[in-house]
């Protein structure tokens, strides 16, 4: 390559045939990735070069939000390398392992992104064929989702001469039958593994071999319908859903609130309640009626203290809601919502984890936007929390996160009295901090 682009000598990420690099396009001044191909063969024939360049041309077509843009190719004697979008954020497994299983509402998110990107690959005649969390990256913001890792979409036959013996591409686990006995594929198969792999972002772990375990017998904030959405995908080739773009369209349907939020609260499940309040505004919450209101707040506290295994997804998920959508509410009632909130995110075990990083975000983000006595909950009922604290003995996360809620409340219009106690926890979080970087160096 020329002096134009310069790359990191770090690996960013690595899979199948390729490692890929965080560089930077010095002429256009953006960064970028760039894919390098392993040859797993000295030199690749002419044929094969040529129908690389070609499968590199079908995949410069796709034009996506979603998608990473490819820039440039070079596809000189042995040297395979793809210069693309770079796309800053984490993986969808990466975010799995550290925070456990995604609620409905991002999972919804992402995944309508995801199929619609899917189903502008398959218009153009491109199968990913490698559709798993790994391949999925999730915007810092959490607004967006990228499928990546198109690379080259080889076919059987390509594979089998790229590596010499047959190799498959895919990964065990989320490929199809059909995918895994070398047979004929086609967009279907993609599907296959959508559902796989929207099975693990709602479970928190992967799909488990045999007998389908439904989602919604261990949460309670999932619908039986994700269920049928999943087994869906999963059937024979011929009977599974047929398209990226009916799984989007299944799933928009299946999570949309269906019937009056009075006879959800009455008589609906977590799930309903759950989409409820996403589609709602704070202000819609707060116009709600009071007897509405005072009956939302009750089941939170029901389900948030009922200590039942197959609650906790759903109490975090109404938490995060609510920690959001109540900014607006009166002080008295908003507190029902901060005080689980705060116990939840620093110190309530979750699956292996201690604290739900989720609740943590939105509690911050909820310090930076609450106004007059929703904000003044906050502060007290943290500055309480944290006074208890021995943060000599927290670990480095937790002393990050305080700062964090601590900042955005300072930083707050609102906060125009009684930031003495939060100015000390964070001098106290800091002289903690500046004490183990001095121990470390």
């Amino acid at each position: 390559m020329t002096s134009r682009f310069t790359f990191e000598t770090a690996v960013h990420g690595q899979g199948g045939f390729a490692k890929v690099r965080k560089g930077r396009d010095n002429v256009l001044d953006r960064d970028i990735a760039v894919k390098v191909l392993s040859p797993l063969i000295e030199t690749f024939p002419e044929a094969d070069v040529e129908r690389f360049k070609r499968e590199a041309r079908i995949l410069a077509k796709l034009s996506h939000p979603n998608i990473p843009a490819i820039y440039d190719v070079d596809f000189s004697e042995k040297n395979f390398l793809i210069i693309f979008q770079f796309i800053e954020g984490s993986t969808l497994e990466k975010l799995i392992e550290s925070e456990g299983a995604c609620t409905v509402g991002q999972a919804r998110q992402w995944f309508l992104q995801i199929t619609s990107a899917l189903d502008h690959a398959h218009s153009l005649g491109v199968i990913h064929r490698d559709i798993k969390p790994p391949n999925i990256i999730v915007t810092p913001s959490r607004e967006a989702a990228y499928l990546v890792d198109f690379g080259i979409a080889l076919s059987k036959e390509d594979g089998r001469k790229l590596t010499q013996s047959g190799f498959i591409i895919g990964t065990p686990g989320y490929m199809s039958p059909e995918q895994q006995k070398c047979e004929e594929i086609d967009c279907t198969t993609d599907v296959y593994s959508l559902g796989v792999t929207f099975y693990e972002a709602l479970s928190g772990r992967r799909m488990p071999v045999g007998e389908y375990e439904a989602l919604s017998s261990t949460n309670e904030a999932i619908s039986p319908q994700m269920d049928e959405l999943v087994r869906d995908c999963l059937l024979p080739k011929e009977k599974r859903i047929q398209t990226a773009k009916e799984f989007g369209h299944r799933l928009s349907t299946a999570l949309a609130p269906n019937r009056p939020l009075s006879e959800i609260l009455a008589h609906g499940r977590l799930q309903e309640l759950a989409a409820a309040l996403e589609e709602m505004s704070p202000a819609d919450l707060t116009q709600l009626p009071e007897g509405q209101r005072a009956l939302i707040l009750t089941k939170l506290g029901d389900i948030t203290a009922s200590g039942k295994e197959t609650l906790l997804y759903a109490s975090e998920q109404l938490l995060e809601i609510l920690l959001s959508r109540g900014v607006l509410l009166p002080g008295d009632e908003y507190r029902e919502i901060v005080v689980p909130g705060i116990e939840w995110a620093f110190d309530k075990t979750i699956g292996p984890r201690q604290g739900s990083n989720r609740i943590r975000t939105a509690l911050e983000a909820a310090a930076h936007s609450a106004r007059g006595d929703s904000h003044q909950v906050i502060m007290a009922e943290f500055s309480k929390a944290m006074s208890r604290c021995d943060f000599a003995g927290k670990e480095d996360w937790f002393l990050h996160s305080v700062r964090l809620v601590v900042q955005s409340l300072l930083a707050n219009p609102s906060c125009t009295s009684g930031s003495a106690e939060l100015v000390k926890i964070m001098r106290t979080v800091n002289k903690v901090q500046r004490s183990r970087q001095q121990d470390g160096g």
